[in-house]
């Protein structure tokens, strides 16, 4: 590469904004893909551009990359940084191997640590084109379009969320482009700028793209000037009718219609409320009790919807009123409005405006609220709940069958024409087991058990009279949310267990505010569906039957188990599970004191990520100073280590032919065709007297006379300290 004149420092501000647009290509593959360890390839990347920058040679730079890609590969697949010959010899033989696939052309049988070189290596070539375009070139146009339109693409037709990644790419990119501009332009007429001026003329460029970047960060979000277009394409490519295919997308999210379940779905990022709450909750919107073997409908009449003040108390069928559990408060901060109210289990007081009336349908368990007679969308409120308290174990293990009233009984109810196999299922799955509860849990571990499959994609849709549910539990085993619960539901009332529909919001990402407080971030990826199933003398209990997920409620295991029974072992694994979903104060303590200097560590990183890069372009530059500088301060280390050797005439041509490369580094170079004396003439005319000249002298009698004794080997050490002294500076 013919590496132009661009000052090191200016190289590294460049390098640093090119590093910023490679890592956005890097990101999207660790979240859409099953790839691992991504920060191997930044390191890898950070690693290329600082031998680039310090000017390492390709026979200096290669090695250490290949080594480098070795150990990562032992990292990856061995998860260890130390190298065995064992391994070195797996791993050899994995990647030789590799050659004859190829060869045959079985592209889809090529290993996972081939794949990984072959990553490697489009990387290095990637690195090395950004550094051409940026030395020679002095134009980065084409990379920064092709980020642009690669994070575009991938944030429209896939679930990677681009929305800070576009931000970085277009500060990085525009600072990158005005750089090289201006660069190149004095380049073009013959000018070479010093690094003052060069930070003179850019200033006008950085500052208009940092106001640029900043006023846009803090305007408010306009609305888009037309209709997103790509339902409409997606539903060109993949057909309206895809019936029985799984092929028909709809977008994630809360929809009050669940009358036709099944499909595929888009992920969609899009935030619908943020939640300032101390642990995460289960968000429930609303149930549903008839299943019509397509999908869910609410048929009973409904009552007179009960009017509520803001604060006053609330109390239906899933509120725990409880002395004992402390009250705990979520705010809830509504960003995308919708028809119904999230609550989290244990409402008891709902907070708003004064002058805001709360509506509440039994039936079905929706909040919504009115101003002046007037349904309206709140924008905020708050909620006061309590906690569950643990639920003995003991106690649930003793609940048995019960003849239900008609508010209960309603929950039992099946379409006439649901496949017998559905009913023999939930016989086979029930039938070992006497107590309510453990008839429930014996469902809600049968999916993960039998091979169902968690997929947002290749979702069967029922065609005719094809049932919703048979269809998940016998054909296909693949579905999401919407799938296990619903079969779940199904599957209980077959063994005569009531149970109802859930629907609303899973618990989201929390992340520590501004003021220390945790705050979950909801989005429509989180809008879910559960199950509950009711408990002789508990009532209503949440359960979790899709795969992935956690049940929230809490179990105290208050039992001794029967070592006889052969069950056990799989039992006491259950209860090891469940419980380590506890977050008791211990646990919280005890993984508060584990995690605490990682925690800080990680938050540090995530809240100072420009700092630490300034920290390390800093660090870089130290280095090069301290490597450039090294003709100074490496000849005295060298004075001192030789110092304590013993004189003679192999110490003598060591020493010699240290002064030669150290005369070579400070810029008195012998040419090809210079002898030794004719060289130590021009060394001696440099630095005035005959040092030089003697001490070669002495090595030519020696090199080519044989004349290794009876020669002053101190006197000559001090000669030879002396001058390279004088070549140090």
């Amino acid at each position: 590469m013919n590496e132009g004149k661009t000052d090191i420092r200016l190289l590294l501000f460049m390098y640093g904004l090119a590093f910023i647009l490679l890592w956005e290509w890097l990101l999207p593959v660790g979240e859409l893909t099953d790839t691992d360890h991504l920060s191997i390839f930044l390191y890898f990347t950070g690693l290329s551009f600082i031998f680039g920058l310090l000017r390492f040679r390709w026979w200096i730079s290669i090695p250490l990359k290949v080594i480098y890609l070795f150990f990562a590969l032992h990292y990856v697949f061995y998860d260890t940084i130390f190298i065995g010959r064992e391994t070195v010899n797996t791993l050899l033989a994995d990647l030789s191997s590799n050659f004859s696939i190829m060869a045959v052309g079985d592209w889809e049988n090529i290993t996972n640590p081939f794949r990984t070189v072959l990553f490697f290596v489009l990387l290095w070539m990637t690195i090395y084109l950004i550094r051409h375009w940026i030395e020679v070139r002095k134009s980065i146009l084409l990379f920064y379009a092709m980020t642009v339109i690669f994070i575009a693409v991938l944030d429209t037709f896939s679930s990677y969320n681009a929305d800070g990644a576009i931000f970085r790419i277009m500060i990085s990119g525009l600072l990158l482009l005005g750089l090289l501009t201006i660069s190149k332009l004095a380049e073009k007429h013959g000018r070479k700028l010093s690094v003052g001026m060069f930070i003179s003329l850019s200033l006008p460029v950085v500052f208009a793209v940092f106001v640029s970047g900043t006023l846009a960060s803090f305007m408010p979000e306009q609305e888009p000037a037309w209709a997103d277009p790509i339902p409409f394409l997606k539903s060109l490519v993949n057909g309206d009718s895809a019936v029985g295919s799984g092929e028909s997308i709809s977008q994630s999210g809360y929809d009050p219609d669940d009358s036709k379940l099944g499909g595929s779905f888009a992920q969609d990022s899009t935030v619908v409320f943020k939640a300032v709450v101390p642990k995460k909750q289960y968000w429930r919107i609303e149930t549903k009790n008839t299943y019509t073997s397509k999908g869910w409908e609410q048929n009973r009449i409904y009552s007179d919807p009960l009017s509520i003040q803001p604060g006053d108390l609330l109390v239906d069928d899933m509120t725990i009123m409880s002395e004992d559990n402390e009250l705990q408060t979520a705010s809830i901060q509504m960003k995308t409005p919708l028809p119904y109210l999230v609550y989290p289990y244990g409402t008891s007081t709902i907070h708003t405006a004064l002058d805001v009336e709360l509506n509440y349908q039994p039936e079905n368990g929706r909040y919504w609220a009115r101003e002046d007679g007037v349904r309206i969308e709140l924008e905020s409120y708050s909620i006061d709940f309590t906690e569950y308290d643990l639920y003995s174990l003991k106690a649930l293990r003793e609940t048995y069958p019960e003849q239900y009233g008609p508010e209960v009984a309603q929950y039992l109810q099946l379409p006439e024409n649901v496949p017998d196999r559905v009913r023999e299922l939930a016989m086979s799955i029930t039938e070992t087991e006497e107590s309510v509860y453990e008839k429930v849990k014996k469902v809600e571990r049968y999916f993960g058990r039998n091979g169902f499959v968690y997929d947002q994609q290749n979702v069967a849709i029922p065609q005719g009279d094809e049932d919703y549910v048979d269809q998940f539990l016998f054909d296909t085993k693949r579905g999401y949310c919407d799938n296990f619960s619903t079969s779940m539901v199904v599957l209980l009332r077959a063994a005569d267990i009531p149970a109802r529909w859930a629907k609303g919001f899973a618990p989201g990402e929390g992340k520590k505010n501004s003021r220390g407080m945790t705050e979950y971030t909801i989005t429509n990826n989180e809008a879910h569906s559960w199950v509950e199933a009711y408990i002789p003398k508990f009532g209503w209990m949440p359960f979790e039957p899709t795969i992935g997920f956690s049940n929230p409620t809490q179990i105290d295991y208050d039992i001794e188990l029967d070592t006889s029974d052969p069950q056990i072992p799989e039992m006491e694994e259950q209860i090891r599970q469940e419980q380590e979903l506890i977050e008791t104060p211990e646990r919280v303590q005890q993984k508060s004191n584990a995690n605490s200097l990682w925690s800080a560590v990680k938050d540090f990183g995530k809240k100072y990520k420009w700092l630490l890069f300034i920290c390390l372009a800093v660090t870089a530059l130290i280095f090069r100073s301290i490597y450039s500088n090294r003709g100074k301060w490496l000849p005295k280390l060298l004075i001192k280590a030789n110092r304590t050797k013993k004189s003679d005439w192999e110490q003598f041509t060591k020493q010699y032919k240290i002064l030669l490369k150290q005369l070579d580094r400070i810029g008195l170079k012998r040419s090809n065709n210079m002898t030794l004396s004719e060289y130590a003439n021009l060394v001696d005319s440099h630095y005035g007297g005959g040092r030089m000249g003697r001490l070669t002298k002495v090595y030519e009698q020696g090199f080519y006379g044989g004349y290794t004794t009876n020669q002053d080997w101190q006197a000559l050490k001090e000669m030879w300290e002396s001058l390279i002294n004088s070549a140090s500076g």
